[in-house]
């Protein structure tokens, strides 16, 4: 059964209880109320026999269908005049109306009873009750047939993304929906469905570019190697300068590949997995670290102003701003850190870079001049960038006046 049928069958019993408390409600309310005012005629009649039987005649007016009762010793009640064939029993009913079929029957104790007959009573309740059954009768019906046609418009975005989904299952082509300009929850659906379709075709383009970079950067050290390694075998074994020279830059590609290009991979890929604690870090410390170990490392003492306490993981943050210098010390003049609780920069004096390549400068294997430098592999301000939005942090460059670029991570 599809969701539609049963959405329908629920409203449909729903109305089905509902309506049967109200057509119920109502047919006895009626009923009372008409049945009560023919009631007030027997009322009449029973005060004018109690008070003298010989008041027959006057209760016999009432009504023209009018009969006096008495009671007989078989229990019954026989009708002694009026315009009915005499013989005509009724049930013993004391004290309480009753309407037996189109007769209004009332006795008292005493022995005297009065009743009239009237159809027009009985057939006004019966029109009212066939009117309440075919109205109920049609009320259910419309609720069922309406439920359903309406949801079969309301779901019809569904059908939609149900058949766009078989057919990328079938096909392996990704599709969008049409999204109708309608404000539901269903239209919300269908946006987020083809925001999610736009993500993964974004993703397996990434994917592709990823695979082609990685060939393209795999092939050249590979290519070296190869050559190589050929120059080896040939006259490697006889000239011991050859040899050398051979092993030499081997062990160079191979070294520049695995840093440069492998450990970066492997750690882009790892980082969604990695827990991070979070803690105050001393950001006069941590720059204290920072200049100490760039001092051992290139030689040149980096000047850092730092003040007040980052909150987040210290490993990850030390690893930007390591990126961060790094490839200022790379690439640049004059590095300078300026650290604060929200902010951290890295200033340098270098190459101007404009919109497009600040935009693209953290894309994984971008270079601003691929052809003239191979001491890097693209990939460290993709790192960066990965590990501040592990964090939630964001990073970003903008131009640093008058020239040069300021890398900057907020919290």
């Amino acid at each position: 059964m599809t969701l539609r049928t049963k959405i329908a069958w629920a409203m449909t019993i729903f109305m089905f209880v509902l309506l049967s408390s109200l057509v119920g409600a109502t047919w006895f309310m009626a009923r009372h109320e008409i049945v009560g005012a023919r009631y007030d005629v027997l009322r009449q009649a029973l005060n004018l026999l109690e008070e003298d039987v010989r008041n027959r005649d006057a209760v016999l007016s009432l009504h023209e269908d009018s009969v006096v009762l008495e009671r007989q010793e078989g229990g019954s009640w026989v009708v002694t005049g009026g315009e009915v064939p005499a013989g005509t029993t009724f049930p013993i009913n004391y004290d309480d109306p009753a309407l037996i079929d189109d007769w209004f029957v009332m006795a008292t104790t005493n022995g005297l009873a009065f009743g009239f007959r009237d159809e027009a009573v009985s057939g006004t309740l019966r029109t009212l009750a066939t009117v309440l059954f075919a109205m109920f009768v049609i009320a259910v019906l419309l609720t069922f047939i309406g439920t359903w046609w309406i949801l079969r418009r309301g779901l019809h975005p569904l059908r939609k993304l149900h058949d766009t989904m078989e057919r990328i299952t079938k096909s392996g082509k990704l599709e969008t929906l049409e999204v109708e300009a309608r404000h539901d929850e269903i239209t919300t659906l269908s946006h987020g469905f083809n925001h999610m379709i736009a993500r993964v075709e974004e993703t397996m383009v990434q994917q592709r570019r990823f695979v082609a970079d990685v060939s393209h950067e795999l092939k050249t050290p590979l290519t070296v190697i190869e050559g190589y390694a050929r120059l080896l075998e040939r006259w490697g074994q006889t000239d011991p300068a050859v040899r050398d020279e051979a092993i030499d830059h081997i062990l160079s590609e191979s070294k520049r590949m695995r840093e440069s290009l492998i450990e970066p991979m492997l750690e882009l890929n790892r980082l969604s997995s990695v827990e991070m604690e979070q803690e105050a870090i001393d950001l006069t410390e941590l720059g204290r670290q920072l200049a100490d170990r760039f001092d051992h490392a290139h030689g040149k003492r980096i000047p850092i102003e730092a003040e007040g306490e980052w909150w987040g993981h210290r490993e990850s943050l030390q690893r930007v701003l390591t990126i961060f210098i790094d490839n200022s010390l790379k690439y640049a003049t004059e590095t300078e850190v300026f650290m604060t609780p929200h902010e951290i920069q890295v200033r340098d004096c270098g190459p101007v870079l404009d919109e497009d390549q600040r935009r693209k400068v953290f894309h994984r294997f971008y270079r601003l001049d691929e052809a003239r430098d191979r001491s890097g592999s693209g990939l460290g301000l993709s790192i960066a960038e990965e590990v501040a939005q592990v964090n939630g942090w964001t990073v970003g460059c903008k131009p640093n006046v008058p020239d040069g670029s300021i890398f900057y991570v907020i919290r």
